[in-house]
């Protein structure tokens, strides 16, 4: 009889009832340690996990689904992450371009010119061949795009 009750009360403490907010808290935290999940947001309706927020690629979604898809007591998962490609990096072009317009400009003191993401913006005030030449240098950079914010002289 002893071993019975034994038996019966190891079984009923095995068998809790985990809350919804415990498996919220729970996946939240194995998350937390993969820099991919960084834009996801966990929400837990009776043991059925959605996610929603940001991932850079559709390996990292498939991941993420896969590690929470692991996880004990979670019923399904509804993947609601959306991918968004993190935006190009156009520190390399800016300097290299950065770089020549002091040459490109030399001859042409009334104009300057300045670049961000690879965008380069021209301003200033100069002839209608000169400003089409000054151009012309720019575009064989291969920016982005060229803003002319020029006055014609």
């Amino acid at each position: 009889m002893f071993v019975f009750v034994l038996f019966l009360g190891t079984s009923i403490t095995s068998c809790k009832k985990v809350s919804d907010a415990d498996l919220q808290a729970e996946i939240q935290e194995v998350l937390a340690t993969n820099p991919d999940a960084e834009n996801v947001n966990v929400t837990v309706s009776d043991k059925v996990v959605t996610l929603t927020g940001t991932v850079n690629d559709d390996a990292a979604k498939a991941a993420i689904d896969s590690i929470v898809a692991s996880i004990k007591h979670v019923k399904s998962v509804v993947n609601e992450l959306e991918v968004v490609p993190p935006a190009p990096d156009y520190s390399e072009l800016d300097q290299i371009i950065e770089a020549s317009l002091p040459e490109i400009l030399v001859e042409y003191p009334k104009l300057t010119a300045s670049v961000k993401d690879g965008v380069v913006t021209l301003s200033g005030e100069a002839k209608q061949a000169e400003i089409d030449s000054v151009m012309k240098k720019i575009q064989d950079l291969n920016p982005v795009d060229i803003i002319n914010e020029t006055t014609v002289k």
